[in-house]
């Protein structure tokens, strides 16, 4: 009879265990997800608050799209991106020298004005910023304009999207800078676009054919997608 009745309570302590563990799993999950939401939230609150310079000298150029400012930070061209220079054991690309030098050119030593899109900051800590010359003009589309960088849009930072590539345009009708000297090693029957993230891809790239239907586009020449204000694939390099 006593083993009858043990037998019998053997379902319930089961259940009780198990929906303690249960219990005990959901309070870990419950503290963990508590723990990554107060994070997210801290970061979103420093970002938010954080007093970002609107003014300020540059004392140093690294390249065609990314300068230093006289308190240290570093700032990165937001909208646009410029050709590498050779640095450690890369190579560098086509215009990387030339887009430096012009830059030395259009910013060293000069007082300029900062403007921020959505996001300010790259996973680098650099500042984005559309950056103004002491004379009004902005820095960013006279580089795309004379043809040492194209339109890179990274969204949700698109506010200055459609004057950059007005630039952009004018730059590729009269085949400036890097459209008259820099040419692909091969081209294509056609390109791959990504409406989404306005990236442009070979055919065979992988992450080109990863686009969602929805978010495609087909252009029959490279500087189609240019002049629609895509950017090139960095691993594919159409």
């Amino acid at each position: 009879m006593k083993l009858t009745r043990k037998w019998q309570l053997l379902p319930v302590m089961m259940d009780f265990c198990l929906r303690r563990k249960f219990n005990i799993n959901m309070k870990i999950k419950k503290a963990i997800v508590f723990l990554i939401l107060l994070s997210v939230s801290l970061i979103s609150y420093r970002a938010f608050c954080e007093e970002l310079p609107e003014v300020g000298k540059v004392v140093w150029v690294d390249d065609g799209d990314t300068f230093v400012l006289e308190d240290g930070e570093k700032v990165r061209l937001l909208g646009i991106n410029c050709p590498e220079k050779p640095h450690k054991d890369k190579p560098g690309e086509c215009f990387g020298y030339e887009a430096t030098r012009f830059a030395i050119k259009l910013l060293k030593r000069k007082k300029v004005r900062l403007e921020y899109d959505r996001i300010k900051r790259d996973r680098y800590h650099r500042l984005l910023a559309y950056v103004f010359l002491p004379s009004g003009e902005m820095a960013n589309a006279i580089i795309v304009r004379k043809g040492f960088g194209y339109v890179l849009t990274v969204p949700p930072n698109k506010k200055y999207r459609a004057r950059l590539l007005r630039a952009q345009r004018l730059a590729l009708d009269e085949n400036l800078g890097m459209w008259k000297h820099c040419k692909p090693e091969k081209e294509e029957y056609y390109y791959i676009g990504n409406l989404r993230s306005y990236i442009f891809h070979r055919p065979s790239c992988k992450f080109g054919k990863m686009t969602s239907s929805k978010n495609v586009i087909t252009f029959s020449t490279r500087k189609q997608a240019f002049y629609q204000g895509f950017a090139p694939c960095r691993r594919c390099k159409p």
